[in-house]
């Protein structure tokens, strides 16, 4: 250990001397390391549930995170430790959900157009369920079947040729014709999302799941809330099998429908005669309150007093894994997060403590974000109501998963967004014996995107993916906390270089680099911002160098039409692009302007996935 530091106290004395500013607080990282294990420990405890947005737990976590903040004389940016901003936390079923079947039975010497219809109620929750992504409200309409409700002109097949949907309900069923295979050519068009929208644009008033023969339990799907799931344009149901298949005529039954489609490949979708349903959806969406938690440690300099450091992590988690989770068991179970990401949010604490005995030049802003994992809710939040004008801040570090050192490789993204960043990178590596991956661009799927998609110099620091990401297992017991204690020491130089340098650091819009991440065979290069928005899908930015940027799309567009489709938000936008070929000239229709009213017609040619 003596020898470790007299060598690292000799790197620090060599990178000072090269125009960098480094240093310590005097704690010993064995010291510091306990300390975040304290704070790790409690914020990845059963206590804290997983700390979802909105719920009990993350407000535990946001008090936690405000009293350490409180105990150490470290005071609020604002008024309070508290930002506070909406997430969409559950869905339930509402008062009156209906769905009534009128059939009309011929009879002996009576003509159909004169027979008096059965009326039949399917029980909610028992024959049906709304799916979540359903919009509220009432249609009624004929009942088709419309096979696997794919259109596919590439392979040459279309569930929708032959049939006209407009006005009425389609029973689709889930899948495709080849199965379970999710590398098959109709893998793309298999999504709820990307059958449902296909619907909408056929102008269908709903749409109907049900299971195919060979999915084994004839049961509902789960009524849970996704991020995005207002804003649909569409009813959409799903139904047991087994009351659908009572409504397909004797000479032409669902099972013997579904078998033909899937031995010949072939549409094979018809009106089924005589019968006309309504249906009534109202759900009802819950919104809780969370918040981002800020405090700041002002600068020695008064000349550099306006010119902030913003250091952040994102402190939320999946809670009980209602959304996001990797985990596929059956029972409900705690999901900790302890890497993802107390062992950002501990680092950013212990990083304030630590700046707050010794103050840099410049102030240091400490954010801790909730609604990371609904999509950067909390750091899209404050980037759209900064406390300090976003002009005023130099640059952004970001803490996420720093708690699985192995190897002493980290991985620091954002390094091409100034031109200082890769040379202070390198330098800080030797000091504390890291061998560093880095990435230039300065988007990706954490907190510093947003700041990045605002023309801020940005850091992303972290320690790797693991096979704990996501599930339950990521507990508090597997962090390494010695490599947790050098990453914020790390952390720490990287700030003090900043704030000791006279000259803010340049910033670089990074040329795009096509990432491999999403499932996605082409990318147009935009950031989505995954709030609602009742127009359409809103970007946050848009990639150096990438085809959306060569179409002359622009940060706080509204995306409205995607080639022939209308977009309503961040599912209709994927649905289309996971369809999208290469090289393929496509119209996108955005709004923009400070009344998002001015209609835009751009051409967009998607580029290959490397």
């Amino acid at each position: 250990m003596v020898s470790l530091l007299l060598r690292r106290s000799a790197l620090l004395l060599l990178v000072f001397c090269s125009s960098f500013a480094v240093g310590f607080s005097g704690e010993g990282d064995s010291e510091l390391a306990a300390k975040l294990q304290t704070h790790v420990k409690y914020l990845a405890s059963d206590e804290l549930e997983g700390r979802g947005s909105g719920s009990a737990g993350n407000r535990k976590a946001a008090e936690y995170i405000a009293g350490f903040f409180k105990q150490n004389n470290i005071p609020p940016l604002g008024s309070s430790y508290f930002q506070e901003f909406n997430v969409p936390t559950s869905i339930a079923l509402g008062d009156g959900n209906k769905f009534g079947i009128e059939i009309t039975v011929q009879q002996v010497g009576v003509p159909i157009d004169q027979a008096k219809p059965v009326k039949v109620n399917w029980k909610v929750g028992s024959e049906y369920t709304p799916l979540s992504f359903s919009e509220n409200g009432t249609a009624n309409g004929k009942l088709i079947f419309a096979g696997y409700g794919i259109s596919a002109p590439d392979l040459k097949y279309d569930d929708f040729d032959g049939i006209d949907v407009k006005g009425n309900f389609i029973i689709v069923i889930r899948g495709t014709p080849e199965g379970d295979d999710n590398h098959g050519k109709f893998s793309s068009y298999a999504s709820l999302r990307s059958k449902m929208l296909n619907a909408r644009e056929k102008g269908a008033a709903g749409i109907i799941f049900i299971s195919g023969a060979g999915d084994g339990a004839d049961s509902l799907m789960e009524l849970t809330m996704g991020t995005a799931d207002k804003n649909s344009g569409l009813i959409a149901l799903h139904a047991k099998r087994m009351a659908a298949s009572k409504l397909f005529p004797r000479d032409r039954p669902l099972v013997s429908a579904d078998a033909q489609i899937i031995k010949t490949k072939k549409p094979n979708s018809f009106e089924i005669q005589n019968i006309k349903i309504t249906v009534n959806v109202q759900l009802t969406r819950v919104e809780s309150p969370t918040s981002n938690v800020i405090a700041v440690v002002r600068g020695t300099n008064p000349a550099l007093a306006n010119e902030y450091i913003v250091a952040g992590a994102h402190y939320d988690h999946l809670g009980w894994g209602e959304e996001g989770t990797l985990y596929s068991g059956k029972e409900k179970k705690i999901h900790y997060g302890a890497d993802d990401n107390a062992s950002g949010t501990a680092g950013i604490m212990e990083l304030a403590s630590i700046v707050s005995r010794n103050p840099m030049e410049r102030p240091v802003v400490f954010m801790l974000f909730s609604g990371e994992e609904h999509g950067l809710l909390g750091s899209a939040f404050y980037v759209k109501n900064p406390i300090i004008p976003l002009e005023n801040t130099v640059c952004m570090l970001n803490l996420d998963m720093i708690g699985r050192l192995k190897d002493n490789k980290i991985n620091v993204q954002g390094v091409g967004t100034s031109s200082r960043w890769q040379s202070l990178v390198d330098s800080l590596g030797k000091v504390y014996s890291f061998t560093i991956s880095t990435t230039a661009d300065g988007f990706g799927p954490s907190d510093h995107s947003s700041f990045f998609g605002k023309d801020r110099p940005v850091l992303f620091v972290f320690t790797g993916l693991h096979t704990d990401y996501h599930r339950p297992t990521d507990t508090w017991d597997k962090i390494n906390y010695e490599g947790q204690a050098t990453v914020v020491r790390f952390a720490e130089s990287a700030l003090r270089s900043v704030s000791h340098t006279t000259e803010k650091p340049d910033f670089i819009k990074v040329k795009s680099t096509t990432q491999t991440t999403g499932g996605f065979k082409v990318s147009i290069g935009i950031i989505p911002d995954y709030s609602d928005n009742p127009k359409g899908l809103k970007i946050t930015g848009v990639r150096e160098g990438s085809p959306a940027e060569k179409a002359g799309m622009q940060a706080d567009d509204i995306i409205t039409k995607f080639g022939a489709t209308t977009i309503k938000n961040i599912y209709d936008y994927t649905a289309v692009l996971g369809q999208c070929k290469a090289s393929e000239k496509l119209k996108i229709v955005v709004l923009r302007g400070p009344k998002e009213d001015k209609e835009v017609t751009l051409e967009v040619i998607p580029e290959a996935k490397k």
